[in-house]
């Protein structure tokens, strides 16, 4: 039995370790904390008489993501920056650069989110509303409910883009300004996303041909530019308008811009028609980037690459130079107004951007479309006056894709298992270097009769070993290095012994 002194230390360490679980029981800990106070938060925010103020969580949804991208945001002038966010049940939430956070549930406690949030501000204040990706596109029919005064902003990602609705005949359209003079059309994230993706794509000048559609000329066309000895540029390509389509074979991978008139479905260029929808195909199955210039005219660029010309006029130099599509249109659309994009698939792997320039009046854009950038362009060419420009380009996923690749005919996959067989096979060399030479033994030097021919056999044999053989058999050397490994570790204790009873013996003798 236990003596009495020491039952009762036993049943005090008992009494203290029941008290302390107890305690921890009934403290919260920090997630349960955080998963509780969100819960109460969200019932106080969206009970009767909202407009309550709380305090956000770090990461709290879609409005967490941008009232984080507005701690980054400098007041301006213009406005006191607020996150904004509507819910399923079409109540505001507004969030300032402190975490706080106000609901609004009808016209009344919307007139008090800038005392609720800024009540530092000045009466009178506007509000720069930077609202999440989610009520942009899910619930933009609920934008009018916000203060008619306060500047709107998409956050999308760790950008932010300024928003503006037009009304035209009757049919209001949104729109996101990613430069001054270019606005995407607001329809659904994936072609925006799509979009941006594309006008914020730099531009490879060397990999862009222009194309001079021209009976009679080239039938085929070379894989790389040719250029002007005296300014660098690339040269405009003739070729012949029936092979156009089996010309892009030669092109995989580049962006090919043509011009001409499209009318029905049909491109029209010099004295020839081709159907716009047999030129995207060849486009689509050779990997082409198309670029259409669509003009009122069938004329033809020739003698000089006109398209590089005109960036050097009238502020487009400085814009090509930042080599961005969204740069280049930017520009463009300095001299006369703004340009709206589009997207909208076309198959699978494949996306279809067109610009346009933008108007007060709907019906006065289509009237006007050929002067208006026709100027633009027939300024510097003085030959084709573009009215639109129409662009079929790898998707966003598929382009990414390309942009990994090292040869652009392999997959990025290919890719991938050829670098880790690469890795894999200079781990294995101590294996694979026995096995090749075996099945390619060394070029002794008396069988040349020269150092060139010994040496161009030398290296042929190390670049095949190096770019082929090794890192094929790296897959049955691996498992065999292992092994070699494995059985090195396992009779390490036996060849110290040996090692230190050869010594001794020496020593003895």
């Amino acid at each position: 039995m236990l003596c009495p002194r020491r039952l009762s230390l036993i049943r005090t360490a008992s009494a203290l370790l029941l008290a302390s679980a107890l305690l921890l029981a009934a403290t919260p800990q920090p997630t349960q904390a955080g998963w509780f106070t969100k819960i109460l938060r969200e019932a106080g925010d969206t009970a009767d008489g909202a407009g309550k103020r709380a305090h956000l969580p770090d990461g709290f949804g879609a409005l967490g993501e941008a009232a984080q991208h507005i701690k980054g945001v400098a007041a301006i002038g213009k406005g006191v920056p607020l996150a904004a966010h509507v819910t399923p049940e079409g109540h505001w939430k507004f969030a300032n650069k402190n975490g706080e956070v106000f609901t609004a549930a009808n016209a009344n406690e919307m007139q008090r989110v800038t005392q609720a949030l800024a009540p530092n501000a000045s009466a009178g204040t506007k509000l720069s509303l930077y609202l999440s990706d989610e009520t942009v596109f899910e619930g933009r029919a609920l934008l009018k409910d916000l203060p008619p005064e306060a500047d709107l902003y998409l956050v999308d990602g760790k950008t932010s883009y300024p928003l503006t609705q037009r009304t035209s005949a009757g049919t209001s359209t949104l729109f996101a300004t990613l430069r001054p003079n270019i606005a995407v059309e607001i329809t659904d994230p994936r072609m925006f996303s799509e979009a941006v993706f594309q006008l914020n794509r730099p531009l490879n000048k060397s990999n862009i041909r222009i194309l001079a559609l021209e009976q009679g000329g080239p039938k085929r066309l070379s894989s790389v530019p040719g250029f002007d000895p005296a300014t660098r540029t690339a040269l405009v390509d003739a070729i012949d308008p029936l092979h156009l389509d089996g010309a892009f074979s030669s092109l995989r991978g580049q962006s090919v811009v043509v011009t001409g008139r499209v009318d029905g479905g049909i491109l029209h260029a010099g004295d020839s028609a081709i159907a716009m929808e047999k030129l995207t195909r060849a486009a689509e199955l050779n990997d082409v980037n198309l670029v259409v210039l669509q003009s009122s005219a069938t004329r033809q660029p020739g003698g000089r690459n006109w398209l590089w010309q005109k960036v050097a006029v009238t502020g487009l130099d400085d814009a090509m130079k930042r080599a961005t599509f969204a740069d280049f249109l930017n520009a463009l659309g300095a001299t006369r107004g703004e340009l709206a994009v589009t997207a909208t698939p076309a198959g699978e792997g494949r996306i279809t951007l067109k610009a346009l320039p933008t108007g007060d009046v709907a019906d006065q854009v289509t009237s006007q479309l050929s002067d208006w950038w026709g100027d633009a362009i027939s300024s510097v060419t003085g030959e084709v006056v573009t009215r639109a420009l129409e662009v079929h380009a790898r998707d966003e996923r598929t382009q990414k894709e390309y942009d990994v690749r090292i040869v652009s005919w392999l997959p990025s996959a290919v890719h991938v298992i050829y670098l880790a067989a690469f890795v894999a096979g200079l781990i294995c060399i101590p294996v694979t270097r026995g096995w090749w030479r075996r099945i390619w033994p060394r070029e002794s030097r008396g069988d040349y009769k020269g150092a060139l021919g010994y040496w161009a056999a030398r290296t042929a044999r190390g670049l095949a070993y190096v770019l082929l053989f090794m890192p094929l058999a790296s897959l049955p050397a691996f498992p065999v290095m292992i092994w070699r490994v494995v059985w090195g570790y396992l009779t390490l204790p036996g060849r110290m012994f040996r090692w230190l009873f050869g010594r001794s013996q020496a020593k003895a003798t």
